[in-house]
């Protein structure tokens, strides 16, 4: 079901596709060898053309450095410096921010051109959990069907080290009630049935800086290193200097497997993003310490799991995730949690009300929590279906569609 004005350039990840069927049966015709995607599709961006061209990173929010983020997250910024200043262009990612961002980079950057941004969301990880899901069902009973005894508050899954996420460890860790995994894995270190070695955490621990001082920048979104300001990291960037206290040994690997072993072997990226491990079974509350923090909003993989599968969960994000959360369609755990954290800018502030409130449910009486819990299942349900059905909001084809209609073209 091509556009009817036929007149779209879709590039994703790099590869460039002229229709929404070659996106999804890709010729079968291969490549020459040392052919190059995002050359290929860079010379085709610099190259005026009267297509329209949408470009989108579905995974992730992100590439707004030298605004946000690091070097290495600058997509906004090749577009830019490569694309035809007569060029349509649209860009679509995963931020609900994503405009307001783009306006403030570009007062920052002061580009030869613009183009529009487009947000999507919830992303892509909305369909592929869903994909996941249903292939889970032929194999198992929901999580929430299977009754397993809970011995755990509040758990944590951490793989990549993100400041934030080792903040977060450092103020909770060690609490009772309180578990957490901290693998510093990337995806392409899981083996086909889920299974790892010590091998890349040992590699990570060698390259991280040795314990130094830090302190917080002022307006609390960053941390500086050795009191030097070209140290300075945003909090939602990888931690490189360790940064361990008496509660948290960041030179210690912690890693739990899945009771799912079967039907997900080909599907490597499952382990790391869809199927629970044990503990997360044996958890009442999960605790996501999301993709970003700094204004950008992210519905990652990491979320899509605590919905798809019924857990209640409270989100470490940017300023206003919950406020994006509800717009969407969802449904907040107030009875549970106390959102007004989602209000505060500064992220120092905003996380240390986030450990306040973590703190207060790890101590808890049972009978209180048990009750709170209980009070919100027809939420949980209800926010689960939501995120099934919430499939508009991720198709590219259709945006590009509601564009050439905006457009009277028919």
């Amino acid at each position: 079901m091509q556009n009817e004005s036929g007149n779209w350039l879709y590039i994703s990840h790099g590869r460039a596709y002229e229709s929404k069927e070659e996106f999804l049966t890709p010729p079968k015709v291969p490549k020459p060898p040392g052919f190059d995607h995002w050359n290929y599709s860079l010379e085709r961006l610099k190259e005026k053309t009267d297509k329209n061209i949408m470009i989108w990173n579905a995974n992730e929010s992100g590439g707004y450095h030298p605004l946000l983020g690091d070097q290495y997250d600058n997509v906004l910024e090749i577009i830019h410096n490569y694309s035809h200043p007569d060029n349509k262009i649209w860009y679509l990612n995963g931020d609900a921010n994503a405009e307001h961002i783009y306006n403030d980079w570009c007062e920052l950057v002061k580009p030869k051109m613009r183009i529009t941004m487009y947000p999507l969301v919830p992303s892509s990880a909305r369909d592929i959990c869903a994909s996941r899901l249903r292939k889970f069902y032929e194999l198992y009973q929901p999580v929430e069907d299977m009754g397993i005894p809970v011995k755990y508050r509040v758990i944590s899954m951490v793989n990549q080290p993100k400041i934030s996420r080792v903040l977060t460890l450092r103020e909770l860790a060690g609490i009772p009630g309180f578990i957490y995994s901290f693998n510093c894995t990337e995806v392409n270190s899981i083996g086909r049935d889920g299974s790892e070695t010590d091998e890349f955490f040992t590699s990570f621990v060698e390259r991280m800086h040795p314990k130094s001082s830090w302190k917080w920048v002022k307006n609390g979104d960053a941390i500086e290193f050795n009191n030097r300001s070209d140290e300075t990291k945003y909090v939602d960037l990888s931690c490189g200097f360790n940064m361990s206290n008496e509660r948290f040994d960041q030179t210690k690997r912690i890693h739990f497997k899945t009771p799912f072993t079967q039907g997900f072997e080909d599907d490597t990226d499952a382990y790391h993003d869809f199927l629970p491990v044990q503990e997360w079974l044996e958890s009442e509350i999960d605790l996501i310490i999301e993709t970003y923090h700094i204004r950008a909003f992210g519905l990652s993989d990491k979320t899509c799991k605590a919905l798809a599968h019924c857990k209640p969960f409270l989100v470490v994000g940017c300023a206003g995730w919950y406020k994006i959360f509800e717009q969407l369609g969802f449904k907040l755990y107030d009875e549970l949690f106390d959102y007004s954290f989602d209000e505060i800018e500064s992220f120092r502030y905003r996380h240390g009300a986030i450990m306040a409130q973590m703190k207060d449910i790890l101590n808890m009486d049972k009978s209180v929590l048990d009750k709170k819990i209980l009070d919100i299942q027809d939420k949980i349900y209800y926010n689960k279906k939501q995120l099934l059905e919430c499939r508009e909001y991720t198709d590219v084809f259709k945006v590009t569609k509601q564009i050439d209609k905006e457009k009277g073209i028919t």
